[in-house]
């Protein structure tokens, strides 16, 4: 599964990630290969990508084809 970060600043892609866990608008979820497509409002938080953890503001996720395209104002 490929991830992918877009901020104001710059566009940051990961490879072959097993699980994306993100702080979605109503509740945690947590997002693994072959997941239906979905797109999602987050909230500020936490994104966990196997071993490395975001924090970013609040913003929005799109899945589609194993691709985790996420949308946000800033990360740190």
């Amino acid at each position: 599964m490929k991830v992918v970060i877009i901020t104001p600043e710059y566009t940051n892609s990961m490879e072959e990630v097993h699980k994306v866990s993100l702080p979605g608008s109503q509740a945690p979820f947590t997002v693994l290969c072959g997941h239906a497509p979905l797109i999602s409002a987050l909230r500020k938080g936490v994104i966990g990508c196997d071993q490395k953890e975001i924090a970013i503001e609040a913003g929005v996720v799109r899945v589609k084809k194993d691709v985790v395209t996420i949308i946000t104002d800033h990360v740190s």
